[in-house]
């Protein structure tokens, strides 16, 4: 009687335990809330020295290196929003020995506000969950200014979009390694071309 009466206790608490237990399993939560980061990378305006330090016998160095910080929030598994700051570095028209030609150079920075979706790679791939693809697309107010006499600032507005891979160490600490293009930055007496940004960068969910 009493080996019976565990046996049917051993069989309701079984039952009980099995159907608590989804099938298949829920998948692990997604990481949401505000994190914030720190960029690296370098810079290439695309068109090079155009503008207003285009001209004359000097060399052009259109890349240099960038820097830049961004906070978001990930309000779902898959969508989230950022604001950024990039200091975009300088495009410099270097004077050749013997030139009568001054060097001179044009500086950027932006800042922009972005959609970013983002897709766990690990759901289509057999790959590791904490992996993912992601995307940026939104728009950007830039900032030029230069070493040229007699010229002035000059800002504008523009898009701005790209993408990477986003790979999370932890639930707190991630990594990418991301590329993106400002499109049309300047006007004006500075003429317009895109900015192109390859980099890296860590971030800290909160």
């Amino acid at each position: 009687m009493t080996r019976t009466l565990a046996t049917l206790l051993a069989l309701a608490v079984s039952a009980t335990v099995f159907a608590q237990t989804e099938y298949p399993p829920r998948e692990a939560p997604a990481t949401l809330g505000p994190y914030a980061g720190v960029l690296l990378g370098r810079s290439e305006a695309k068109t090079g020295c155009i503008g207003v330090v285009s001209g004359g016998a000097r060399d052009c160095d259109n890349t240099d290196f960038a820097y830049g910080a961004f906070g978001g929030y990930q309000f779902h598994r898959y969508f989230g929003a950022e604001l950024g700051y990039t200091n975009l570095g300088q495009v410099t028209a270097n004077a050749n020995p013997g030139s009568f030609f001054a060097s001179h150079s044009v500086d950027a920075t932006a800042f922009d506000l972005a959609a970013v979706g983002v897709l766990p790679l690990g759901e289509v791939l057999p790959l590791e969950r904490s992996l993912s693809f992601f995307v940026r697309l939104g728009a950007y107010y830039a900032m030029l200014t230069t070493d040229v006499a007699g010229v002035g600032d000059h800002s504008n507005a523009g898009a701005v979009y790209g993408g990477g891979l986003q790979f999370e160490a932890t639930r707190s600490v991630g990594v990418r390694v991301l590329w993106q293009r400002y499109k049309n930055v300047g006007g004006e007496q500075y003429l317009k071309q895109n900015y192109d940004l390859l980099g890296v960068s860590a971030f800290y969910r909160f």
